[in-house]
């Protein structure tokens, strides 16, 4: 099986809402971290009850990514996160990129990096906030 393989096999059972057709792709003991949600989880039991709260709070959730690079060992690809939260009235789209490593046909590494900056998920405003006092020191 292919990295773009394993990719794809992804994508499809995370856009189908399938949290076991998406466990099944996990190694044992891999690795899958979501850095803005502040997510790192080890195991496939971390990343199913990760991937069960993810499918919780959304509506819909669906990756595409267009640009792959891969190697022997590692795939690199950019695309985007199509994601309808239950709290907000709309859906958003996110840039996202990702990397993914496999051995023996299993993935051992998903890391999945999402650009908040068109969906802010906090409410107090700017995080590196300035004031007129800062500017003037």
């Amino acid at each position: 099986m292919t990295l773009r393989t394993h990719l794809d096999s992804y994508c499809k059972a995370f856009n189908d809402r399938s949290p076991e057709a998406t466990l099944v792709l996990f190694s044992e003991h891999a690795l899958f971290e979501m850095p803005l949600l502040g997510q790192r989880l080890i195991g496939k039991g971390e990343i199913a009850a990760g991937l069960q709260r993810m499918f919780e709070i959304t509506e819909a959730a669906r990756l595409a990514f267009s640009d792959v690079v891969e190697s022997d060992r590692l795939l690199i690809a950019e695309g985007e996160l199509h994601a309808k939260l239950h709290r907000d009235a709309s859906a958003v789209t996110m840039p996202a990129a990702l990397t993914l490593e496999a051995r023996e046909g299993k993935i051992v590494r998903l890391s999945i990096y999402l650009d908040a900056r068109p969906y802010r998920l906090w409410s107090d405003g700017a995080i590196f906030a300035t004031t007129s006092s800062a500017l003037q020191q």
